[in-house]
């Protein structure tokens, strides 16, 4: 039991500044967006009943995200630099290739097109003669 005698006790002592755990991990508040507020003080307006009212905020909802989903976002563009526009722009044009390319052939086509590609390689898995004999 030799080991087990110059144990020191107490607790563990860290040098600097004392972590702040009495406070805890605090979560960031999102910021509610104004739309979102609008839409709020419409839906309270007491005029529509409450069916009329979450339909009216659910369209108005569902009109935003089709709006959203086809225009591209003015913000981002204004602080890219014109390298990283050009990136941008390049990478769009090279989906957009993608697209056309992989619409134009059926899945039949693709098919047999890589099984004649496949046909076309070389072995690369066979042993090579080297030597003679």
């Amino acid at each position: 039991m030799s080991g087990y005698e110059n144990i020191v006790g107490g607790k563990l002592k860290l040098k600097g500044k004392a972590l702040d755990v009495a406070g805890g991990i605090k979560k960031k508040k999102k910021k509610r967006a104004k739309q979102f507020d609008e839409q709020v003080s419409k839906a309270k307006e007491p005029d529509l009943s409450a069916a009329e009212q979450t339909e009216l905020a659910i369209t108005e909802v569902n009109e935003e995200d089709v709006d959203d989903v086809n225009r591209p976002d003015g913000n981002t563009d204004e602080h890219l630099t014109p390298a990283e526009r050009r990136y941008m722009e390049q990478r769009e044009r090279i989906h957009q290739q993608k697209l056309v390319k992989t619409s134009d052939k059926s899945h039949r086509d693709r098919i047999e097109d890589f099984n004649q590609y496949l046909a076309n390689m070389s072995e690369h898995y066979d042993i090579p003669k080297v030597g003679p004999g």
